[in-house]
């Protein structure tokens, strides 16, 4: 007998309990096996690797089922299975059609779909209370109190200084294979305006552009080579990375996680390839991240710890510092500050209590967002520097209405493709598009010369398409969008590569071979549960199941 502590009881024989298990099992194998392009009802041939997961599926349901039955835990696990179910069922049919055709396509699609959802939210739904019951006994009190070693069971100074330097001993591997620094597109284009073999460009930020430009220049300088500056500006961008990282930690101690939790998170930004990648990129979403991160744990504290939070000046300095980077290294971050004033404005007054701290912490917050914005406008209006590409605030219409123009160009009024080819190149628009990634519509083929009249009057064409073809507008956006919660996406840091191989960056030969051994090393989180944490939409999942969890037990 499984008692509720809430005062309801499940009584299950063990046969009634194996009984049980193989049906679970039977439904998400069958659930998983139906094909989602194939228009008949029919289930892919199971092999042996498929007969052996449903066993294990079946272990797995018989000892879930005799989990304590707490009546919040099964309606929160039974609602995120269930939305998390759909996102998976509706990338599923994006992965492989890059449409949600597997939800519309009539009656036996339909069908399928309901029966794959099924057996994805029974699976989630136990999956969920599996986690549950994970997380309560790692929150045990004698976990906090047991092992371990003392900079992780007591926050402090040298909690801080103690996760840095293994953050940085296991990245090493990456500042030497890497050197001078990880490049993309963005990468290099950016270089090319800071060494003056391009006109300076608000594409990206002003301000993180002669921040970087600033530290380039300073290497060469001071050094004697762009491969000092490059590195100097990667370890910079690195450096705060890592001691927010390890800040973290810190704060993860401060809120009572035990020694276990915080290891198991330093050890994640440690070991995982995607943190010593994207700290070694050069590009402007590395400071970006910082900020937000700062920003994120800065707000938890005046939160969840306001009496520590209002006798410590320095922690309103990181906010404010937190707060700049997100709002001056990319031009969404403004909004994402805005954003915590809205949601988190009610629950930081109620933390600060007092006039002068919520005056305070209302200035940590205000200033610095008006700083980082205006910086950013200030240095786009200086002589020189080249507008960004106006069709950068039109990435979603013009992704809609390229798939408007694949799938439907019978369509187009003479009229309309008029109105769109005034912005982009309409005759390379179907064979440009790219359901997955906005850049080759909205850089690749627009049109210089469009003016703002021009894209208003494409507006309205998107706008009628739109509500002509809403399935379609709707699948554009879910494309581009879909992998932040389905765990089917891979990460992106695969893509990068070092800087060099040109005239004025250059990468010694001997750090090739590094760097081929990094990449083969770097595979093992290619393989089964070994990639799980570098999988963004797996991430996204266990985010929302450790809020489900938190909300179950009532505490922050």
């Amino acid at each position: 007998m499984n008692t509720d502590p809430k005062g309801g009881a499940s009584a299950l024989t063990e046969k009634q309990r194996w009984l049980a298990a193989a049906g679970l099992a039977w439904l998400c194998s069958l659930a998983q096996a139906l094909d989602v392009l194939d228009p008949v009802v029919r289930a892919q041939a199971q092999g042996i690797e498929d007969m052996a997961f449903a066993v294990l599926l079946a272990i797995f349901f018989h000892w879930a089922l005799g989990l304590p039955a707490r009546r919040k835990d099964g309606w929160l696990a039974a609602a995120l299975g269930g939305f998390l179910g759909l996102c998976a069922l509706a990338g599923d049919s994006l992965a492989t059609s890059d449409s949600l055709a597997f939800l519309y396509s009539g009656p036996v699609c339909f069908l399928k779909a309901l029966v794959r959802w099924l057996g994805w939210a029974v699976l989630l739904y136990f999956g969920l209370r599996a986690v549950f019951a994970g997380l309560d006994r790692l929150a045990l009190p004698h976990l906090g109190a047991a092992g371990g070693p003392g900079w992780l069971r007591r926050a402090g100074p040298k909690t801080v200084l103690c996760s840095l330097g293994l953050l940085l001993a296991c990245w090493l591997p990456y500042y030497i294979g890497l050197f001078p620094g990880a490049s993309n597109t963005d990468t290099w284009w950016q270089l090319e305006q800071a060494v003056g073999l391009r006109a300076l460009n608000a594409g990206h930020p002003p301000a993180h552009t002669y921040l970087q430009s600033g530290l380039l220049l300073a290497g060469k300088n001071l050094l004697g080579s762009w491969n000092a500056g490059v590195f100097l500006a990667v370890l910079a961008q690195s450096l705060a990375m890592a001691l927010i990282l390890a800040y973290s930690v810190h704060v993860l101690i401060r809120l009572e996680a035990p020694p276990l939790a915080a290891g198991g998170a330093l050890a994640l930004y440690a070991l995982v390839p995607t943190f010593p990648r994207a700290a070694t990129l050069l590009m402007k979403d590395g400071l970006y991240a910082a900020g937000v991160l700062l920003l994120t744990l800065l707000v938890l504290e005046a939160l969840l710890l306001p009496a520590d939070f209002k006798a410590h000046r320095y922690k309103k300095a990181l906010l404010c510092m937190g707060v700049l980077l997100t709002a001056a290294m990319r031009y969404n971050g403004p909004a994402l500050v805005l954003g915590v004033l809205v949601f988190g404005g009610a629950g930081l007054w109620r933390a600060m209590g007092e006039r002068r701290a919520w005056l305070g912490l209302a200035a940590c917050l205000v200033l610095p967002l008006a700083v980082g914005y205006g910086l950013n406008a200030g240095l786009r209006a200086l002589p020189g520097v080249e507008p960004a590409n106006p069709n950068e605030t039109l990435s979603i219409p013009l992704q809609q209405t390229a798939r408007y123009v694949r799938d439907f160009g019978d369509e187009v009024t003479d009229a309309e493709r008029e109105a769109i080819d005034r912005v982009v190149q309409y005759g390379a628009l179907a064979d440009t598009y790219d359901p997955n990634l906005a850049d080759p519509v909205k850089s690749y083929i627009n049109r210089a010369e469009a003016t703002g009249a021009d894209r208003q009057a494409y507006l309205k064409v998107w706008a009628a398409q739109t509500l002509r073809r809403p399935v379609s507008a709707l699948e554009a956006f879910v494309n581009l969008n879909y992998g932040w919660l389905y765990p089917g996406v891979q990460n992106p840091c695969w893509s990068y590569s070092p800087v060099g191989d040109n005239a004025y960056v250059t990468r010694p030969a001997a750090l090739d071979t590094l760097e081929h051994l990094l990449d083969k090393l770097d595979y093992a989180f290619l393989l089964p549960v070994l990639s799980w944490p570098e999988n963004l939409g797996l991430a996204a999942w266990g985010l929302l199941a450790l809020g489900a969890w938190l909300a179950a037990r009532g505490v922050k």
